[in-house]
């Protein structure tokens, strides 16, 4: 394959040639250069000779200002790159915590150090550099502290393991550094009973999850089965999980959604909207989930009306709400199904976690038509994020905006948006 070459001492000697080469090239080409800065979703970028940029994709996390070499495709109007190997690392980059780093497709910046933090923002920046200029944001760091509180795993039959990178192959594992400790060392007692047939050997995914602080261990299969690890082994179980955060005490059932990162999580969105000083009348709590912001407000509204579609969530929100003394409603519904036109009255707050893919134009529209004075957006994406915010800030004054490494050492983040009526 031809090479080439660019960037400082890299720079080939036959530029023109060499790309002629690369362009007519139907294959993959092998290309060598420095990597200028990082864009949002951990890519670095780079140009050809004749300026159009390189999306480049690794392994491994990527610093500004290193040479790598990279395995190149053409676009109409750019290239896309998965680098091969590095010629000249940044003296930043660290021996990574976990062996299986470099094949895992879990998380995307090991190697990244003590500088994880100062890497994902630089990636944040770019995102608001380009969609939401001139806006200002906080960025909240993860602490060391930060760990995951659930993890899916594969098993084959033989091996349990995460994926590898962009493919279904297992990458076997003992353990996991991202996890809380409790749950790390849970994984080879997992692995024992499925070669023991002691639970369902059948190939299929797993969750490991546990509450806050870590106690209990639960293991939850595709059919939503639970087992609980007990000093004797896995034994089937109908407990839930509870998360404590001050005196507030959230329940889910295993398996059910709550934030992976569950004690920073609690931490940090209760840091942010006492920060802001969000309180009102009555908080419309969309895509509620089990009730963490509801609760996580506590008193600060009057009032609250949760909607989730999923019901065991649904009910959970309900015990959760009722169980905090809270005055509130919840109900089992679809977002867009249920949001009326002019939503609330002065004095009250929308607050809206939707999935990863943002709000559907239905709800944005009836938001712009809201009578209530705030609206909380939080996104999981921060191009759909941006992209919602946007579309609000016709009619909504953009008041403050956070970014929050829920999710470390990975490339994601959590996005939140405070806006008031103009």
């Amino acid at each position: 394959m031809d090479s080439v070459r660019r960037s400082g001492k890299h720079k080939s000697k036959a530029n023109g040639q060499s790309q002629a080469r690369i362009k007519s090239a139907s294959a993959s080409a092998v290309w060598e250069g420095e990597v200028e800065r990082l864009a949002w979703g951990g890519l670095g970028i780079s140009r050809l000779e004749d300026g159009r940029v390189i999306l480049l994709r690794a392994p491994l996390a990527l610093f500004p200002h290193e040479i790598v070499r990279a395995s190149i495709h053409q676009k109409s109007k750019h290239a896309e790159g998965e680098v091969i190997s590095w010629l000249k690392t940044s003296p930043s980059r660290a021996a990574p915590k976990c062996p299986a780093a470099a094949v895992c497709g879990g998380c995307d910046l090991q190697e990244s150090g003590a500088f994880h933090s100062d890497l994902k923002r630089s990636m944040a920046e770019d995102l608001f550099r380009r969609a939401l200029p001139n806006q200002p944001w906080e960025w909240l760091p993860a602490p060391e502290y930060a760990r995951r509180h659930r993890v899916q795993l594969h098993w084959d039959g033989k091996s349990l393991g995460f994926h590898q990178r962009k493919k279904h192959t297992i990458v076997p594992i003992n353990s996991c550094p991202a996890s809380v400790p409790k749950l790390s060392e849970s994984i080879p007692r997992l692995e024992d009973a499925l070669a023991c047939h002691v639970l369902p050997s059948r190939p299929q995914k797993w969750e490991l999850a546990t509450g806050t602080p870590p106690t209990d261990v639960f293991a939850i299969d595709e059919k939503q089965r639970v087992w609980v690890l007990e000093p004797d082994g896995w034994q089937r179980t109908e407990k839930t999980i509870s998360h404590h955060f001050s005196d507030r005490v959230l329940t889910h059932k295993p398996g059910g959604f709550f934030q992976v990162s569950a004690k920073w999580a609690m931490e940090a969105f209760h840091k942010l909207l006492t920060q802001w000083d969000l309180r009102g009348d009555t908080l419309y709590d969309i895509y509620g989930g089990v009730g963490l912001f509801s609760v996580l407000l506590g008193d600060q509204f009057k009032n609250r009306v949760l909607v989730e579609s999923n019901g065991d969530s649904a009910a959970h929100a309900e015990r959760n709400l009722t169980s905090a003394k809270l005055p509130h409603q919840c109900i089992e519904a679809d977002a867009t199904a249920w949001m009326p036109d002019f939503l609330g009255k002065p004095g009250d707050a929308v607050l809206l976690d939707p999935p990863r893919a943002g709000l559907p134009p239905e709800i944005i529209q009836r938001l712009l038509n809201s009578n209530a004075d705030a609206i909380v957006l939080i996104g999981c994406d921060g191009a759909a994020f941006c992209r919602d915010i946007r579309r609000l800030s016709q009619v909504w004054k953009i008041k403050n905006i956070a970014v929050i490494d829920l999710f470390p050492m990975t490339v994601h983040v959590e996005c939140v948006g405070l806006l008031q009526k103009r």
